[in-house]
């Protein structure tokens, strides 16, 4: 099979329910009837944030509040210029600066890639404007900052293309060496049998839409701190997804063993998938310490913190669907051309779980996504919350809003005759264990007064319904998809979970402490926590593809489960009955059947201490998916939006959604509440306002002043539904929510726009001049008429 990796040749997958290597998640009606019977005490309750008081109260540190003895300041020099050669850079001016102590650039980090083949600091060519091409340390920000405007650097112009189409063409210059032309990658996946699926299909709808480039926008901006004084240590403070995978790849890069790196990675102010990866100011950060044997600290301030950030680029799609003339949707066939930017960095794998996700939601016979990675002299790219399923879920939600309209169905109808359901076995040939996908529809329905609006609204208001759905961890992305969990219970009954997962600021800390307190019988609020740092915590892959509630929630629960058997053990033994008798329930531990029986959950602790076998209470939880790849629950979602439209100003007003999702069971409710607030407000942004505005590879808005989004108070009127189909493999039957909604709420804003003014909407976000380019072309205001 040929290497995707070369441009020019294409790596072709086809997947069906007969493939022999597919493991999938069958339904066990025994396991989720049990899950469903279970009482429950600590979940299900409306539990405020345990780090709330912390963080209102200004306590929390994060990782620029880190301040070391000998501490230096780094600062990075970046190309001005999109593509170029770098002849020659004198450093002399600056190294004579009071201050400066120590000065780095390509030859120095010759076998440092930050991601793929993406350098540390580029040597010999400057691939796009930002790129690191040295860097500096000093004693403070001042006398660094005053040091880089001190280098001389002259260069050599070279041709660039920073246009994804022109960058296809023959003629466009070669960007990256490490790839035969400007493509990274081409794959065509085809699940089931799409060709059959067209020819079954009386009516087939095409329409093109395009994304643009955009800012994970999280509220705390890249910062590093490194302390390599010691040749056999490496410590790392920096805001993360994964210190697992931050020591493994630092391991790679400099030769040290995974004992000999240390991550620490303190509150985290949001990632939005923008911290999954290294960036080169990490690997920069070392180098510089290394040098100097002091630690080195570098923070991304103003515009250099939008070339720091790695997140959606140009992305360009075609989207085909196979219907018949009652509304029974067959296949999807769909192109997509993505901007990896100067740099590949796993866009390809992303790009294929777009495609992968579109083919769970109904049942149809095939799906075939033909996808490319282009290279050019842009920011490398990675993707923003919700990943590419977003855009994707926007083409396909207007394309079959608008079908059902040309058919005469309603589109909640069309959609519930197709949708996928529990015990279904999609064409990629998974199963799903549990699944509320027609529930959720059901009750946006209802909730929202679907039946008395659709068809029925004003010129320029408009409607629309969409759907997704979301894997709850993805086995496969990594090696492995461990995490690993400790419970410790002290002899006075205080509990401690040592956990490796990061909290991003969604609240995951506070999960686990309640999926801890759920099996021990206490409050959420007896749970002591020690998590961030890989020194003291057990292995966790991370906070990304959803995968923290389900995966680390079950690693925790089985660590508690250990713990409280230690416990029954001996309390069993003090009650005269068996261990399978006992209740652990309001920190006592009862006989089920005469619960005045009882003792204290703290003098059963102190009993298996000191008893004769000095039992120290510690519970381990191990859980790595049984899965050869993906997942074994999926959460599904369905959100009705409303809009008006102004038809003089293209300005668009949300003003209602209505939002149900099916998360298993909800381990806390107001947490549930807080993540779907959130993954609106992003969702709208991302549809109407998020742009990074370029020219030539030149940031035109690189500042949270003139990267527009919503404000506040244009948060719509939103109705939470909580639909809970109690997943047999989840903890405690739960689910992901962590970024299943914001793919739906994209979906259901671009359908109703494209409601409102009577045409397919071509381009997100759908910025007023857009949108008034589409009324003048060909929209007409019809809503729903």
């Amino acid at each position: 099979m040929p290497d995707s990796r070369k441009g020019g040749e294409i790596r072709q997958v086809s997947r069906g329910v007969t493939t022999p290597d597919v493991d999938t998640a069958m339904p066990d009606p025994e396991i989720q009837q049990r899950q469903k019977a279970m009482e429950l005490s600590a979940i299900g309750k409306r539990q405020p944030r345990l780090d709330g008081p912390e963080k209102v109260s200004g306590r929390s540190l994060f990782t620029d509040d880190v301040q070391l003895p000998g501490m230096l300041y780094g600062k990075i020099l970046r190309s001005r210029h999109a593509h170029a050669k770098i002849l020659k850079i004198d450093a002399s001016k600056a190294l004579a600066l009071p201050g400066v102590k120590a000065f780095i650039t390509g030859d120095d980090s010759e076998k440092v890639f930050a991601n793929q083949y993406e350098p540390a600091i580029s040597k010999g060519v400057t691939h796009y404007i930002g790129e690191e091409i040295a860097a500096i340390a000093a004693i403070d920000e001042v006398t660094a900052e005053q040091a880089i405007e001190l280098i001389d650097v002259e260069y050599e112009p070279l041709p660039a293309v920073t246009d994804l189409r022109k960058a296809l063409r023959p003629s466009a210059p070669r960007i990256n060496p490490y790839h035969d032309g400007n493509v990274a990658s081409h794959n065509i996946d085809n699940y089931g049998d799409p060709d059959q699926a067209f020819e079954e299909a009386d009516l087939i709808f095409e329409d093109k839409l395009a994304t643009h480039p955009t800012h994970n926008l999280y509220s705390e901006f890249h910062v590093v701190l490194v302390d390599w004084s010691f040749p056999d240590k490496l410590t790392m403070y920096t805001p993360t997804q994964s210190g697992y995978l931050f020591q493994k790849k630092l391991s790679e890069a400099f030769g040290l063993t995974d004992s000999q790196i240390r991550i620490v990675h303190l509150n985290t102010g949001g990632a939005f998938t923008g911290r999954g990866l290294l960036r080169p100011h990490h690997y920069i950060a070392a180098l510089l310490s290394r040098k100097t044997r002091r630690p080195v600290k570098i923070f991304s301030a103003g515009d250099e913190e939008f070339l720091t950030c790695r997140a959606g680029g140009d992305n360009d799609y075609v989207v085909r669907t196979a219907i018949t003339n009652d509304g029974v949707i067959k296949g999807f066939e769909i192109e997509g051309i993505m901007d990896c930017g100067a740099h590949a960095a796993g866009l390809s794998y992303l790009s294929a779980m777009a495609g992968n996700y579109q083919a769970r939601l109904f049942k149809i016979k095939g799906l075939r996504f033909n996808r490319k990675c282009v290279i050019t002299n842009q920011r490398p790219n990675f993707f923003h919350h919700g990943g590419m399923m977003t855009g994707l879920n926007a083409a396909i939600m207007q394309q079959l809003n608008r079908a059902a309209q040309q058919i005469g169905q309603d589109p909640i109808d069309m959609f519930l005759a197709n949708a996928a359901e529990q015990g279904f076995t999609d064409i990629v040939g998974g199963t799903f264990a549990s699944c509320g996908l027609k529930e959720c529809l059901e009750k946006v329905r209802d909730r929202s007064g679907w039946k008395n609006k659709y068809g029925k609204l004003p010129p320029y208001h408009g409607i629309g319904v969409a759907i997704g759905s979301m894997a709850s961890g993805v086995k496969g992305a990594f090696k492995h998809d461990t995490s690993a969990a400790m419970v410790k219970v002290a002899e006075d009954g205080i509990v401690t979970l040592y956990t490796g997962i990061p909290d991003m600021g969604q609240g995951t800390h506070t999960t686990m402490a309640i999926i801890t307190a759920e099996v021990l019988g206490c409050d959420a609020e007896d749970i002591r926590l020690v998590a961030g740092d890989t020194e003291t915590t057990p292995l966790d892959v991370g906070a990304f593809t959803q995968r923290g509630t389900f995966t680390t929630g079950n690693a925790v629960r089985i660590a508690a489960t250990d713990a409280r058997d230690q416990i029954a053990k001996v309390a069993a033994e003090r009650l005269g009955v068996t261990p399978d008798q006992l209740v652990f329930r309001d920190r006592k531990i009862m006989v089920n059947s005469d619960r005045n029986r009882n003792m204290g959950f703290g003098e059963a602790a102190y009993a298996c201490l000191h008893s004769r076998e000095g039992r120290f209470v510690m519970g381990n939880g191990f859980y790595n998916s049984p899965l050869k790849y993906g997942t074994l629950a999926w959460s599904f979602g369905a959100q009705v939006a409303e809009v008006t439209v102004d038809p003089e100003t293209g300005e668009v007003q949300l003003t209602r959604i209505t939002v149900a999702h099916d998360l298993g069971r909800a381990i806390n409710p107001l947490a549930v509440e807080g993540q779907i607030d959130g993954q609106i407000f992003s969702g709208m942004s991302q549809t109407l306002y998020e742009e990074c505005e370029t020219d030539n590879g030149q940031f035109l808005n690189p500042s949270r002043l003139e990267y527009k989004m919503p404000r506040t108070y244009e948060m719509p009127q939103v109705e939470y539904i909580i639909v809970e189909s109690v997943d047999p493999y989840g903890p405690f039957g739960a689910k992901e929510v962590g970024e299943g909604p914001i793919v739906v709420t994209v979906g259901a804003i671009a359908a109703a726009v494209s409601n409102a003014v009577g045409a397919f909407m071509p381009e997100i976000p759908m910025s007023p001049w857009r949108v008034l380019r589409v009324i003048h072309q060909n929209g007409d205001g019809s809503g729903s008429d």
